[in-house]
């Protein structure tokens, strides 16, 4: 009788060598035979990983070792089959992914025609790993074969960041973006190459880009740049000159000082002192500037713009400190010159009258009103009737005040140009009391003061005065909508006015600017981004439209272009830029969190096509 309990042994012994093989001790054997593993026979471990693959075929893990271990064996081309295998099975498999970019780079070297099908593989693989080097060098080096600047720049931008001191990655990062005129990566890899011990045509590179800075007005990288040359070359005056004049520029007239006095102590010069005596007037520091400016006119100065300038700053410094009798006689024995006769005249005249010799200032004032219609000053003063401009009419008070309300405005007009906005309005509020007629210039200066000094509710009262007297000053209109809309009051209201400032003035960067920002406050999002954006290609150095047009893109959940604009932004130098440097850092944690989040999130099955060029994720 037959046994069939032990024919059934007798085959299940001969069939164990097919079902019973441990495949954890399998795979630790073959890993030890593989390079990486620290072995020397990569063919015997791919034999066994095979043996592997034929007991658990699902084993992303087996199939992603077998490529290896190919690999290893200088068999690449046969290594892709199972690598490809090793991520379909396993998408989340971040290690698998990058063998298979790393390995389709290395097939790339031989054939070209892989190059773009490596370049995407790399693209994937760095969004799965974007902490590993070796992929943003590759991706690099592969993008440069596909003669894709672009992403090649991105490549090399990212690579240096995570490993500062790799200078070539720099390098090649700088040999792009001016290759492709890339503004931003030209500007972070030549900061990067003159960071530590730059070469001298790096220093060279760096000056260049300064000065182009300060052509389009990106003076906080400017100041930047010229910071950074000054640290390496500290005995060049004329790198503490650009920064003293950038700071100049931006009315942070201690920080100047201190720059020019570095420049000084280098090497004197009459540039030099001239631009002390402007921070030192900026300051308040009247009698410190006059004495420069006396000590600067006894020299012999070469430049034009300099010698005419240190005059009429000097009888700025006179007038202010309240000397008519010094800056008269100045003024008397000054020679003339055709570039600065009008300013002369214009103090000459506020000199007679604030010393109330009414004669001299009718006769000054009339020729001045003769030969120089144009200046602001003189300007105003022909809407005076003729009565006023007869001398023996100025025993009547109110003549004699229009001129003295003149003189007052003037002044106002020139504590404005130093920032003096306290002194500003005292003037304003002064010729205010001679006279119950305005102009509307004045008005919104006035308005301007007080906005200032942080009185906003009299700078709203002052400018509801002079819609009054003009309503269809566009001026007026914008300053006035804008005020409402900062106050967050009748916006409806603010958007009327700024909507007809905007259609009599549509190519005014600050009025469509103001445009897209009631539309923002209203709720109007799609339009504002619109507006913003014209606002944007009307005045692309404005700091204020950039943080504006970043607001509308934060609200529409567009946080990497919101982040591109804000740090445009902040390439220009304005009062709040703490605030902004603050919130764009925390935006950019924000960016890294929800693109780690995608990260984490389930892959999408395998027939979902591999990222292409246009679909990759922004670098951050």
């Amino acid at each position: 009788m037959l046994d069939v309990r032990r024919l059934i042994l007798v085959i299940l012994l001969a069939a164990a060598p097919a079902f019973a093989e441990d495949v954890r001790a399998l795979m630790l054997q073959a890993r030890a035979l593989q390079l990486r593993g620290g072995g020397a026979d990569p063919v015997a471990a791919a034999a066994i990983y095979r043996r592997v693959i034929a007991q658990v075929p699902a084993s992303a893990e087996a199939n992603l070792r077998l490529s290896e271990s190919l690999q290893e064996a200088q068999d690449p081309d046969g290594a892709v089959a199972p690598a490809r295998k090793a991520v379909a099975l396993a998408p989340q498999n971040a290690e698998a992914q990058a063998h298979l970019a790393l390995l389709q780079f290395q097939r790339a070297q031989k054939d070209a025609t892989l190059a773009p099908e490596a370049a995407r593989e790399l693209r994937t693989a760095t969004v799965r790993l974007p902490q590993d080097p070796e992929l943003w060098a590759r991706l690099g080096e592969v993008s440069e074969q596909t003669k894709d600047s672009e992403g090649a720049l991105r490549a090399w931008l990212r690579l240096g960041r995570m490993r500062p001191g790799f200078m070539p990655a720099w390098e090649r990062a700088l040999i792009h973006a001016r290759a492709i005129q890339d503004y931003e990566g030209k500007r972070e890899a030549l900061l990067a190459l003159n960071a530590r011990n730059p070469e001298d045509k790096y220093l060279r590179l760096l000056e260049e880009l300064a000065r182009e800075q300060i052509k389009v007005g990106y003076l906080a990288h400017a100041e930047e740049s010229f910071l950074l040359l000054a640290r390496h070359l500290p005995q060049e005056p004329g790198l503490w000159e650009n920064v003293a004049l950038i700071r100049l520029q931006t009315s942070r007239y201690a920080e100047a000082l201190e720059a020019l006095a570095k420049a000084e102590a280098l090497k004197a010069s009459p540039d030099l002192t001239f631009h002390t005596a402007r921070a030192l007037m900026n300051l308040g520091r009247f009698e410190e500037a006059e004495r420069r400016l006396q000590v600067l006119m006894t020299k012999k100065i070469e430049t034009e713009w300099v010698a005419e300038g240190t005059q009429m700053l000097y009888a700025e410094s006179l007038l202010l400190q309240g000397k008519a009798k010094a800056l008269l006689a100045f003024l008397k024995a000054r020679p003339p010159s055709p570039n600065t006769d009008g300013e002369a005249l214009v103090f000459k005249t506020q000199a007679f009258v604030s010393l109330g010799e009414w004669k001299n200032a009718v006769v000054t004032l009339k020729e001045g009103i003769a030969r120089f219609p144009k200046i602001p000053f003189f300007r105003q003063a022909g809407r005076l009737t003729p009565k006023d401009l007869e001398y023996r009419f100025f025993s009547e008070k109110g003549t004699r005040a229009a001129l003295e309300q003149l003189h007052l405005e003037g002044m106002a007009a020139l504590w404005q140009e130093f920032q003096r906005w306290d002194k500003c309005l005292e003037a304003l509020e002064r010729a205010r009391s001679l006279s119950s007629a305005r102009s509307v210039d004045m008005l919104i200066l006035q308005s301007q003061a007080y906005d200032q000094l942080d009185r906003h509710a009299e700078s709203l009262a002052v400018l509801r005065e002079a819609q009054a007297m003009e309503p269809l000053n566009p001026l007026v209109q914008n300053n006035l909508g804008y005020l409402l809309l900062e106050q967050d009051r009748d916006l409806e209201e603010a958007a009327t006015l700024i909507e007809a400032s905007a259609k009599a003035t549509p190519d005014n960067g600050n009025v469509v600017d103001s445009l897209g920002w009631a539309q923002f406050k209203l709720g109007r999002i799609a339009e504002a981004e619109a507006t913003l954006r014209r606002a944007a290609e009307l005045s692309p150095f404005s700091p204020e439209v950039r943080k504006h047009l970043g607001e509308v893109l934060v609200k529409q959940g567009k946080l990497v272009e919101a982040a591109e604009q804000w740090d445009r932004a902040l390439a220009f130098i304005f009062p709040d830029r703490a605030a902004l440097e603050k919130r764009l850092g925390d935006l950019r944690v924000r960016i890294a969190k929800e693109q780690a989040a995608k990260l984490e999130a389930p892959i999408p099955p395998p027939a979902t096509p591999a990222l292409g060029p246009d679909d990759e994720e922004d670098d951050q």
